[in-house]
């Protein structure tokens, strides 16, 4: 029973120290020139995700086109 215990304990601190080193790297900034670049240059494809296909632009529209996705999703 002992050893069950110290089980799910040790499970539980290895859970609790990746939750808080994940945590504790998104916040920081990319260090090399690339990193800054493919960040930029995802945030600009956001940026034309969401005017693009936001709920207002998509009222009257099918949605998605096979011509968009080849273009978003690469």
């Amino acid at each position: 029973m002992a050893a069950l215990i110290a089980l799910f304990a040790g499970l539980a601190v290895i859970v609790t120290g990746l939750a808080f080193l994940l945590h504790r790297r998104s916040g920081r900034p990319t260090e090399n020139l690339d990193g800054v670049l493919a960040e930029r240059e995802r945030l600009a494809q956001l940026r034309a995700l969401r005017s693009s296909y936001s709920s207002i632009a998509m009222h009257s529209t099918h949605g998605l086109t096979t011509d968009d996705l080849g273009r978003y999703h690469r």
